[in-house]
This record gives C-alpha cells, sequence and structure tokens, in this order.
C-alpha cells in the first residue's frame, strides 16, 4: 500500500493539553485544558531531521524520529505559563520505511496509507495525552512493511512511556527544590500558624511578621528575574519557581520531548541517553520489529573424519 513521504513543508495541528495559570489568579489551575497547536514539519529548522541530499523544490525527506522541536505556537487560554509550554514544546514523527532510506535512514512516511495523514507525538502536562494531525498533501509516496509498521509503533510507545516516567519524576523533583528555596508566599497570619508552639506567646507576633517580610523578600527578589507581565503578586513566587523548576530540570535530565540539553547542546543527559538508547536498538539492523534480537542460524554440521591414507614408502636414504 502507498503510504505519504513527509516533507519539511506539511503542517501539523495538535490539540495538547497543559496546566494554565490564567493572568491575575494566584495559582495555576488543577486541571489541565485544550490548547490549539500548529507548526509545519521543519519547525524553527532547529533540531529537527531531514535528509539534505533528497531535497528538490516539493521541499526536504524528513526522516524518521525528527521532531518538530521547541517553539510551536499554542492558542487557547492566556497563561503565565504558556511561554514555557511553548519554549518545551514538541511534535515527533515515528513511522518510517525501511524499503526507501535518506541518508542512511528510513524516510518517515504516514501511518495512514491514501489518506495522506500522520499521527505525531506531542507535548502536554502532566504527560503527552493527545497526539498531533500532520498533513500530507504530496504525489511522493511509498511502501511500508508490517515491520515498519510494529517499529513505529513501539517506538512510539517506548517514548511515551519514558516521557510519562521522566514527567513523573521530575514533577516530584521540581517541587521538593521549589519548597526548599522558597516556600509559599505567606501573611503575617500563616507566618503565625506555623510558628505557632515553637516560640513564645508575646513573641510570635514580631517573629511572624519577620518571617513573613523574610518570605516576600525571597519572593520579590526571585521574581526580578522574570518579565513585568510574570510578576502579579508575592504569591505568584511559588508556583512560577515551581515550573520553572521543573522546566530546567527537563532541558538538564533530558527526554523524549521537548527541550533537551542532548539535542540542543551535544551535553549528556540521564533521558536523552535513555532515550537515544532504546530508538538506537530497535533501529538496529539485527534488531526485529519486536524489539527482539533473532536467534543465530543454525552452524552447518561438521563434515565426516575421512581415515588416514597410506602411501607409497619412503624411498631409501642414501648415506656415504
Amino acid at each position: 500500500m502507498p503510504f505519504a513521504v513527509l516533507k519539511d513543508f506539511h503542517p501539523m495541528i495538535g490539540y495538547d493539553l497543559h496546566i494554565p495559570w490564567p493572568i491575575g489568579s494566584p495559582a495555576p489551575l488543577p486541571a489541565p485544558v485544550p490548547y490549539v497547536c500548529f507548526h509545519l514539519l521543519c519547525g524553527w529548522k532547529g533540531t529537527y531531521q531531514r535528509a539534505i541530499s533528497h531535497s528538490t523544490s516539493w521541499g526536504a525527506l524528513v526522516q524518521k524520529g525528527s521532531d518538530i522541536g521547541p517553539g510551536i505556537p499554542h492558542i487557547g487560554m492566556l497563561s503565565y505559563l504558556l511561554p514555557l509550554d511553548i519554549l518545551f514544546s514538541a511534535s515527533k514523527s515515528y513511522w518510517g520505511t525501511s524499503e526507501y532510506k535518506a541518508e542512511g535512514k528510513p524516510a518517515a512516511v504516514c501511518i495512514i496509507p491514501y489518506a495522506c495523514i500522520n499521527i505525531n507525538l506531542n507535548c502536554g502536562t502532566p504527560f503527552p495525552k493527545r497526539p498531533g494531525i500532520v498533513i500530507a498533501f504530496n504525489t511522493h509516496y511509498a511502501g511500508m512493511t508490517w515491520g515498519d509498521f510494529f517499529h513505529g509503533l513501539l517506538s512510539f510507545a517506548i517514548d511515551w512511556a519514558l516521557q510519562w516516567l521522566f514527567n513523573k519524576l521530575l514533577g516530584k523533583l521540581s517541587d521538593k527544590i521549589a519548597n526548599r528555596f522558597l516556600n509559599t508566599a505567606m501573611t503575617k497570619a500563616a507566618a503565625k500558624d506555623l510558628l505557632r508552639g515553637t516560640v513564645k506567646q508575646k513573641v510570635i507576633n514580631q517573629m511572624a511578621r519577620e518571617l513573613a517580610a523574610a518570605n516576600r523578600a525571597r519572593a520579590d527578589a526571585f521574581l526580578k528575574i522574570f518579565p513585568a507581565f510574570m510578576r502579579p503578586s508575592r504569591e505568584a513566587a511559588n508556583p512560577i519557581l515551581n515550573n520553572a523548576v521543573g522546566a530546567v530540570s527537563g532541558f538538564l535530565f533530558g527526554g523524549p520531548l521537548g527541550m533537551d540539553a542532548n539535542g540542543a547542546f551535544g551535553w549528556w543527559t540521564p533521558g536523552g541517553a535513555t532515550t537515544n538508547g532504546a530508538q538506537d536498538y530497535l533501529n538496529n539492523n539485527v534488531v526485529d520489529e519486536f524489539g527482539k534480537r533473532p536467534q543465530p542460524p543454525p552452524q552447518p554440521p561438521q563434515p565426516p573424519r575421512q581415515p588416514p591414507s597410506i602411501g607409497p614408502a619412503p624411498p631409501p636414504v642414501c648415506r656415504p
């Protein structure tokens, strides 16, 4: 069956879920809301994978595993966290054809034959939940075997599982770091409740004022590194720090989707190494589409041993 080959000018449209922090609200919403996202497969030409030698007037051929990369526009509820969601956005293509390789890598193709539609793994909070749809309107097609199909499906599933795991671990890490360096901005009453039972009653008011003032000072100092539109109130400090720590941790720890120091600068990251190792294992020619190494072929039987043959006797040796 024919499958449309993906080119760098093909558009991707998604409906991603992200947790917003509405403008003017003291804290983010508890659940994610949908955002319409869109971009071309080439993205901002920073992280996507293409075959330069296969560039034509109809665009460059996209290779299997290409990611649109960071900076995918999102349209939806205005949110203080939207710049981070856009900066760390991603949309990855997983299906390719081993029959048609470009510069040593399978050409990326649509998973749906004839319809010229592909399914990308898109970003999401707290983990990817909705795919992106790529529309491949061209006349360039290639075949895809069942092995190619299951290979792409397994690659998709592994990256989704890794992204879920990394987000789970990094969420706990960012909470711990944020709460360690900057507790939630508090009022005098909140500080008083925190101190009750640990200091004498006659000095608790003074201690509460000092604790609240120190907390506000830390919040103000932290908020100065952000643009003015992201500084609605002192109470905003902890949610901003929490998400900023999560974004930076994700960048340094790495993962299949979004900004990764491995892909951006070539640094080693645990998540990037794990992802690359898993995908390289699947892409290895000696690994089948189910991720298992095939059994080695049986060795040919040894030829039967021949009995020694008896030849003529050697000539006598004459000695002087």
